[in-house]
């Protein structure tokens, strides 16, 4: 019985020690890695992203990006795609003023008096622009607009 008394206490202490050991470690990982370092994201400098900045990207140089022509760049009337959602059963595109108003919009919503969004992708949309052309005739336009703010005529 003493015996077993003994490799109990024994078993005891050596748990004890180390646990106590594995401990200390730890802390002194821990103060290797980040001694007395505190990070506060407040100061953290981030990036930038004007969304109603020029239209030209930093991966793309000016001469080859399409021109938007003058009946292009109204269309919209201000507004800037942002973003878009596609759930199982809805599609949402997220369009900004440039006062930082957000709005969504479904397929088949009137975006202005005009204009009209058809369809929603993933990366772009597809709108349609209802006017009189120099007859007094109803025509219509469809335009595709992408999120890095260029707007391309659909042809057919």
């Amino acid at each position: 019985m003493n015996i077993i008394k003994n490799i109990l206490v024994f078993i005891f202490l050596l748990f004890n020690f180390l646990l106590i050991n594995s401990i200390s470690y730890s802390e002194d990982i821990n103060e290797t890695e980040n001694p007395t370092e505190t990070i506060n994201l407040d100061e953290e400098e981030l990036p930038a992203i004007d969304p109603f900045g020029s239209s030209s990207s930093a991966g793309m140089s000016a001469s080859a990006q399409p021109s938007n022509s003058s009946e292009d760049e109204g269309i919209l009337r201000g507004l800037k795609l942002i973003g878009v959602i596609i759930g199982e059963n809805n599609k949402i595109a997220v369009l900004v003023s440039k006062d930082g108003y957000a709005s969504n919009f479904k397929e088949n919503d009137a975006i202005n008096e005009n204009v009209e969004l058809q369809e929603i992708y993933t990366d772009h949309l597809l709108i349609k622009d209802t006017f009189k052309d120099d007859a007094g005739l109803t025509q219509e336009k469809f335009y595709e607009v992408y999120m890095n703010d260029i707007i391309r005529t659909v042809d057919g």
